[in-house]
């Protein structure tokens, strides 16, 4: 039996939204202005060694911050519950991102590399990061929305627990995923070869390609308790 072109239920995956960005009429930022629960507006803040520094609950807004050190992996800044929006991350360092509880809005990462991202239970809202280097991130429980990561290379990415929507991974590559009880929707893995993903049973939600599917057949397979002979 045939049906109208027009009543035939097509599913797409749609695109994730990007960010909408305006820094203009920049302010030179300084290491002193940089503390807990700090407000800094329209500021352009580079070049600085921000080892140790404590940015707790701090509010980024309309900033740019370029060839930043978010410190070493034994002295890095403390973000914790940090909230950029609106803002540009270009040509930074962070051995270790320590940034959980925080939140990202509006918000582009680029050519930044970043050793582990301690990121859990964040909130990400219409994210780009681009031509990024990453070794882990963990991004457990945090709620993504509108999220790409273009041309960036990831050893690990932790989604246990998380909800993501309208997330993409174009020009990037992904060593490990885990997705242990996530919830996914629109999620777009097209192009990703992972050698391991844990969670297979929480990819509800995602989009992969024909050639993804012989691919990861065995991972499904194993993951799935299926032997196949």
């Amino acid at each position: 039996m045939s049906y109208p072109a027009d009543t035939v239920d097509t599913m797409t995956t749609e695109a994730p939204r990007a960010p909408k960005i305006t820094l203009t009429n920049l302010t030179p930022g300084y290491l002193g202005d940089i503390g807990p629960e700090e407000f800094l507006e329209g500021m352009e803040l580079k070049d600085l060694d921000l080892a140790e520094v404590d940015s707790t609950q701090a509010t980024y807004l309309d900033s740019s911050l370029s060839r930043v050190n978010f410190g070493d992996a034994e002295s890095p800044v403390n973000l914790t519950g940090a909230r950029f929006s609106g803002s540009r991350i270009e040509d930074c360092r962070a051995d270790t991102w320590t940034m959980p509880r925080g939140s990202l809005v509006h918000t582009e990462i680029s050519g930044t590399r970043i050793g582990a991202g301690v990121v859990h239970d964040s909130v990400w809202e219409k994210v780009v990061l681009s031509n990024c280097r990453i070794s882990y991130l963990n991004l457990r429980g945090a709620k993504l929305t509108d999220v790409e990561f273009r041309d960036c290379v990831i050893d690990e990415i932790d989604l246990d627990r998380a909800k993501v929507n309208r997330v993409s991974f174009p020009g990037s590559s992904v060593g490990v995923l885990q997705c242990e009880s996530a919830t996914l929707g629109n999620v777009d893995l097209r192009g990703l070869q992972p050698h391991k993903i844990s969670g297979v049973h929480s990819l509800r939600g995602a989009t992969i390609d024909e050639m993804q599917m012989m691919l990861f057949a065995e991972l499904f397979a194993s993951e799935l308790g299926i032997t196949v002979e």
